[in-house]
């Protein structure tokens, strides 16, 4: 074929593409690689390279795929594999990504990104032999490169959703490698899964004391589950056992002396860690930062203040000056130090926690004012970030009509946006509207079927109304196993399993919840739980622990109230 009829078949490529049925793509497909067969391997990858550009043009992946697999010899390009192999994840097609992936080791054995995807690829398909071949290749590769000092397995794996298939695969073949990186990506997977359970088992197992990475992340893993007085006394004895006194292991320890409410021995640390280089501003800054995160206002505000005399970063420290203020319901000096920002990493949140201020000072009417004279509409992402601000407005006031309303108009606007499709299904459900909040739930879910968040939120929005239970848990059990280990998953299981009468299994989930996170909500669902299995004593003494931590809590104040005589009341 000459040069010029390949051009012509290429245009009129493009208009049976543009214009013809989806559903002829199979047949013309094959009918162009009968008619425009060429032994001349750089315009048919030419060919081929346009048909597929033209195809994931118009959103049809798949068909590009299917074209690209189907005429694979004509391609030898790194960024052309990794191109569709990532199209090919999307659609869950691993038999076109281990074709990708042959032709990609045929022509190159030795690419790394290769070996890394297929390690990855093979997890995900319980093929842990062959996943072990690639990481094989890559654990040598990355000795011999002396610029190289490890291997990191997470990113490898970030694209896995199939958590088990990870666990399992590192169960039975870490041992084969002598290499505390490694063992380091794995142990990060396990928690940032909340397995925390594994990482305290495994760990604890092998010699760590002296190490000051696994103690941290054992020390952090304790805290997840609860156990924070231990991980306090592994962080000590490491400490005691040093030297000198390493900073950021007295950090990690501060956080769960702050957390343990252990004020004398914060302030006592704090001090000792400031002296260890009083002009570290940085690090002033992020021990004010943590004492705000663990709600220690005051001890925050001191050093913040302290920061703020000496310039540094002022828009930052007014910000969270200003959040102190707000929280303590000081809304003029709030207002103040949220004027005073200029710039910085906030400025964009700062629109909001100023229309908070007003809306609490004032009425909602100048909240939503402020909003508007505050954000430049200059195009489409302006405006959805004006409008973001205020169903945020509505949302935190429970203003239920206005939040259905706002979110509508947004996807109008944006048919797909998940932030207003979530807000106005949560609203749906606050008016007992289950047709509408499903709608806008199976579309969230439609458009990212991996959205661990909708799914549990569906699932427990159902159980709030008792209806469709069955459907309800299979939601919570799908979310959960995309993001195992998660206290809010965790709970919601165990509620849809109470409101079923499987009570044993409900209480195993609702203390898992509970060993993660103390949350008023998870108290009453565990409390309720507990009763039902008779074990009244502990259902108290967690009840009244759960009250000394949040006093002003009316759902646990009214399980005082209502539930004395162990009675349950759905």
């Amino acid at each position: 074929m000459t040069k010029n009829l390949k051009f012509v078949a290429v245009i009129t490529l493009f208009f049976l593409i543009s214009c013809g049925p989806q559903k002829d793509m199979e047949e013309s497909s094959s009918r162009e690689n009968i008619s425009y067969k060429s032994s001349d391997l750089k315009y048919n990858y030419t060919y081929y390279k346009i048909v597929i550009e033209l195809l994931l043009h118009k959103d049809r992946s798949n068909d590009a795929v299917d074209i690209f697999t189907s005429n694979i010899t004509y391609f030898d390009s790194e960024t052309d594999f990794m191109n569709m192999i990532n199209r090919a994840r999307e659609l869950n097609k691993f038999d076109s990504i281990i074709k990708i992936l042959n032709r990609w080791m045929e022509i190159d054995d030795q690419n790394i990104y290769a070996h890394k995807t297929a390690f990855s690829v093979y997890i995900e398909l319980e093929q842990y032999q062959l996943a072990s071949f690639h990481l094989d290749f890559l654990y040598n590769r990355y000795l011999e490169n002396k610029n190289e000092s490890y291997i990191d397995i997470e990113s490898i794996l970030s694209r896995n959703i199939i958590t088990k298939n990870v666990v399992d695969y590192f169960e039975k073949n870490l041992s084969h490698y002598n290499s505390q990186s490694i063992l380091l990506s794995y142990i990060n997977i396990l928690q940032k899964n909340e397995l925390d359970e594994l990482v305290v088992s495994y760990i604890k197992d092998i010699e760590f004391k002296k190490n000051r990475i696994l103690t941290r992340k054992y020390a952090k893993s304790l805290s997840k589950l609860n156990e924070t007085h231990k991980a306090i006394t592994t962080l000590e004895s490491f400490i005691k056992s040093s030297s000198v006194l390493d900073r950021e292991v007295s950090f990690e320890l501060l956080s769960y002396y702050l957390k343990k409410e252990k004020l004398d021995d914060s302030k006592s640390l704090i001090e000792k860690l400031i002296n260890i280089d009083p002009s570290d501003d940085d690090f002033i800054f992020r021990i004010a930062l943590l004492c705000f995160d663990n709600e220690k206002y005051s001890l925050s505000e001191k050093y913040f203040n302290i920061l703020l005399s000496k310039s540094y970063s002022s828009d930052n420290i007014n910000f969270f000056l200003g959040q102190i203020d707000y929280k303590n319901r000081s809304y003029d000096e709030a207002l103040l130090h949220y004027s005073r920002i200029q710039q910085g990493t906030f400025i964009n949140i700062k629109t909001f926690n100023v229309s908070m201020a007003l809306l609490k000072k004032y009425d909602l009417e100048k909240a939503l004012i402020y909003i508007d004279e505050n954000i430049q509409i200059k195009n489409q992402d302006d405006q959805l970030n004006s409008l973001s601000l205020k169903l945020s407005v509505f949302e935190e006031i429970g203003k239920t009509i206005d939040t259905i309303n706002l979110s509508s108009e947004i996807l109008e606007l944006f048919p797909n946006n998940e932030r207003a499709l979530y807000a106005r299904a949560l609203a749906y459900e606050k008016q007992g509207d289950i047709f509408n909040m499903s709608k806008d739930f199976d579309k969230m879910i439609s458009l990212n079927p991996y959205n661990s968040l909708a799914l549990n939120a569906y699932g427990y929005s159902l159980s709030l109304h008792k209806v469709h239970l069955d459907r309800a848990e299979t939601m919570i059990r799908k979310a959960l196993a995309i993001n195992p280990g998660q206290a809010a998953i965790l709970d919601s299981l165990a509620w849809v399993l109470f409101l079923k009468g499987s009570y044993i299994d409900a209480a195993e989930y609702s203390s898992l919840a509970y060993s993660k996170d103390q949350d008023p909500e998870i108290v009453e669902h565990y409390y309720k739980i507990l009763l039902k299995n008779g074990n009244f004593d502990e259902a108290k003494y967690i009840l009244e622990q759960s009250i000394k931590k949040y006093p002003s809590s009316k759902k646990l104040l009214n399980l005082l109230d209502n539930n004395k005589n162990a009675a349950i009341n759905l």
